[in-house]
């Protein structure tokens, strides 16, 4: 979480900081899992599979029919998504495709999960569009996608706030390898692409404290992860504020967490 890196040295989340994410979130994740199993698709691929983390609820969801394919750059989280589904009914296939280079070398499906992929993606409406291609008659593209700029924490004063965000935005927004502010391109994009039916929303996330140890786990990692870029004078702003939102217990209290996701369903 120190760096925009995974183990592997790819610009990539690391497997660690996915799963922290994963649990802290995993209630809704599971019905949005569940959401998908409903348009009951013959094979599911998902894009940027990681190390399997939305695989393994779709494989709870799905009937054991279904297959689930995974495609991954790096190889490495490959192995571990292939090693979780050995606990599956359903059978599955990973592949190691650059899918920004090679998406030529994806396999068609009934559903394309397309899941904060994005800020890797060099060209996103192409992507869509050959995506589009591959998409069985009556399937669809699932696209998740978050923007750093719509991750809250509070409550904070006005000045702390400004001062925090307009830090980590001067820190990472040249970035070559990742866009931590990407929701207005995806959209775009959606909105531009040649599909027949397009469902475009916006899921709110929030958590209130005090937080399950699951939530707080990821909750003080994003807060490192921001301490990692921002300014001297931003970091001790963030670190009296979460010092003042602590009390003897080491809970975090009086404090909250809203994010906000694109969800869009397109087919």
């Amino acid at each position: 979480m120190s760096n925009w890196h995974n183990e592997s040295g790819r610009p990539l989340a690391s497997d660690a900081w996915l799963e922290v994410h994963h649990r802290a979130k995993l209630p809704e994740r599971t019905a949005f899992a569940r959401q998908i199993a409903q348009r009951k698709p013959n094979r599911v691929v998902d894009l940027g599979c990681g190390p399997g983390l939305w695989m393994d609820l779709l494989a709870d969801a799905l009937p054991p029919d279904a297959e689930l394919v995974g495609i991954d750059s790096d190889p490495n989280t490959l192995t571990k998504a292939s090693a979780r589904a050995r606990q599956w009914r359903q059978a599955s296939a990973f592949e190691n495709i650059d899918f920004d280079e090679e998406a030529g070398a994806i396999p068609e499906a009934d559903i394309f999960l397309a899941f904060n992929i994005f800020p890797y993606v060099s060209d996103p409406a192409k992507l869509l569009e050959q995506l589009r291609a591959k998409l069985r008659p009556g399937g669809c593209v699932v696209v998740r996608q978050y923007d750093g700029a719509l991750i809250r924490l509070g409550p904070m004063t006005e000045s702390d706030r400004r001062i925090i965000d307009t830090s980590l935005m001067t820190a990472v927004l040249g970035s070559e390898q990742f866009k931590h502010y990407d929701m207005d391109r995806v959209f775009e994009c959606v909105q531009a692409s040649r599909y027949a039916s397009k469902t475009t929303d916006f899921e709110i996330f929030r958590r209130v404290a005090p937080f399950s140890l699951e939530f707080r786990e990821y909750f003080l990692k994003t807060i490192e992860w921001t301490h990692t870029y921002i300014s001297e004078d931003a970091q001790r702003r963030l670190r009296r504020w979460l010092d003042s939102r602590s009390d003897d217990t080491d809970n975090t209290t009086s404090s909250y967490v809203v994010e906000v996701d694109l969800i869009s369903w397109l087919s």
